[in-house]
């Protein structure tokens, strides 16, 4: 999660990319993590939510990880504990008080790195990362800044390698729907309710290169995690 691309236009729900500290700065960055915190109960818990999503993107021993959109790195931390001494991960946001916070709550001997980077041009050589991880900063930035985003990760992941996306979601079922349909209305704008809606998503991972993997939903639909992989093109 982090505070990325778009313009900021909210407050609260808004626990991802919304522009660089440019509006909020540090202020916003001391009360990001309490935010999210408060945001997430109903759904069972930030942490709870966190370890769910690294269970799907199943870090290993030894890789390599990049997050993109890290915020103040919870997600990063929880990262660099399952790929261990011989791996690493790489924190990447926009926001400088975001980074400064996360480097804060390092604290202990992690395999971890916080870098500032834009997304749309992020500072790494092409198949550079083992896997990529983004939580909630997809549906945070306007639908061009979002395609070069997703653009960008595919360039510096390794083929028959792995993003994994973990985001809104617009459920089936008529209340969970109007949920998030009301909070996409009330806190982000539209380019963030046309992502959810349709196969809008689905279409911008495959214009970037990539082949859609397993889908999960959570919390009666209100949630998604994606896989998105970077095959080896065959002849």
């Amino acid at each position: 999660m982090s505070s990325l691309q778009k313009k900021v236009t909210n407050t609260v729900a808004a626990p991802t990319n919304t522009g660089g500290g440019t509006k909020f700065g540090l202020a916003w960055s001391r009360l990001y993590d309490a935010i999210t915190w408060l945001f997430f109960l109903p759904l069972g818990g930030d942490n709870r939510l966190r370890r769910e999503f690294i269970d799907f993107a199943a870090p290993g021993e030894g890789e390599h990880v990049l997050d993109v959109c890290c915020g103040t790195g919870t997600l990063a931390l929880l990262i660099a504990e399952k790929v261990g001494a011989s791996g690493r991960v790489t924190g990447v946001d926009l926001s400088p008080e975001m980074l400064s916070r996360a480097r804060r709550k390092l604290g202990r001997d992690l395999p971890v790195l916080f870098r500032t980077g834009d997304c749309e041009k992020l500072p790494f050589t092409e198949a550079a990362f083992d896997k990529i991880t983004i939580s909630f900063g997809l549906h945070e930035m306007a639908a061009p800044v979002r395609q070069n985003a997703l653009r960008e990760i595919y360039r510096v992941l390794k083929p028959d390698h792995s993003l994994f996306i973990f985001d809104f979601h617009l459920a089936r079922a008529v209340l969970p729907r109007l949920v998030v349909t009301a909070s996409m209305r009330l806190f982000e704008d539209e380019d963030a309710y046309r992502m959810l809606a349709g196969d809008t998503l689905a279409r911008e991972i495959e214009e970037a290169g990539f082949t859609l993997g397993p889908k999960r939903l959570l919390k009666a639909g209100v949630l998604q995690m994606l896989r998105a992989d970077k095959l080896t093109l065959v002849p």
